[in-house]
């Protein structure tokens, strides 16, 4: 069960290190993806924090790449096959051995499953700018800041130090710049990437510039990289903060308000509603009872 959200208050550490993915959820920080969920509400913000959310095999899929990827020595040890349905004796008796091993039990053939990723993961060997970019580095670094006195931690993909460039994965339908630049705000990127940098060149008194790795997630598995501008992860960081911001005063009132803040906000209608009539004013088409 995730400590309380106050247990963010009086943050002092600042390090980057190579921490297990299990010690790391249960560390009290501020991550990433639930900042991110303060754009619609700080209630919304707090469920993100209380919530034990479950994996699914989608999740699982992007794991497995992104070891393929940046851990490939580590794919055996940490990724099992399992043949049929995964239910049933064998299977549970695999999966305990596993949990053991501190490892997965994937699907071996089907969707998101061992045989699509690798057919997946030679994508990466047809881009040559990904050979350089993973040519040396570090996977799944942890780091841990704060903001003001709110303790803050973050998963990076990827610090390629051939390259000194802070790198992440990710998979989309399309990876043309147009539909990925869709892609990217949709889901946060923007301030997500920013914070990881910020908090990066912070540690490590250092600038990493951002790069970002995009795969499509059906075949062929086209694969690109981007470079982040500085000004979109500045500009992601600045929401951010503001989101923190609104997370220390949340805290200390013991308000966590919804969208509308307790108060009453007004109807947003849809443009396709609304017409002139003859007389050339504006009425609302309500269904026909």
């Amino acid at each position: 069960m995730k400590s309380d959200i106050t247990s963010i208050i009086g943050g002092t550490q600042q390090e980057l290190l190579a921490m297990p993915w299990e010690e790391y959820k249960e560390f009290p920080g501020l991550n990433c993806s639930t900042i991110c969920k303060g754009q619609k509400s700080m209630l919304h913000l707090k469920h993100q924090w209380e919530s034990n959310s479950k994996s699914t095999d989608a999740m699982q899929y992007g794991r497995l790449l992104h070891c393929m990827l940046f851990e490939p020595d580590q794919v055996d040890n940490l990724y099992w096959e399992f043949e049929g349905r995964r239910a049933g004796k064998k299977y549970d008796e695999l999966r305990i051995r596993a949990e053991v091993a501190g490892a997965e039990v994937v699907k071996a053939d089907g969707s998101y499953s061992m045989e699509v990723a690798i057919e997946a993961a030679q994508g990466f060997l047809r881009n040559p700018r990904v050979k350089e970019l993973i040519l040396a580095g570090q996977a799944e670094q942890t780091v841990l800041t704060t903001e003001g006195d709110i303790q803050c931690k973050g998963r990076l993909d990827w610090i390629s130090t051939s390259e000194h460039v802070l790198t992440d994965l990710k998979t989309t339908a399309d990876i043309s710049p147009r539909a990925f630049g869709r892609t990217f705000f949709n889901f946060d990127y923007d301030m997500k990437m920013g914070m990881y940098r910020r908090w990066l060149d912070r540690v490590t008194n250092v600038h990493w510039p951002v790069e970002v790795i995009v795969m499509e997630s059906a075949p062929p598995y086209d694969v690109a990289t981007m470079v982040v501008p500085d000004a979109v992860l500045d500009a992601g960081v600045e929401k951010a903060l503001r989101i923190i911001d609104q997370v220390r005063h949340a805290i200390d009132t013991d308000e966590w308000l919804g969208v509308a803040g307790n108060e009453n906000y007004p109807l947003d209608i849809p443009y396709y509603v609304m017409r002139d009539n003859e007389d050339n004013e504006p009425f609302v088409r309500y269904p026909s009872e």
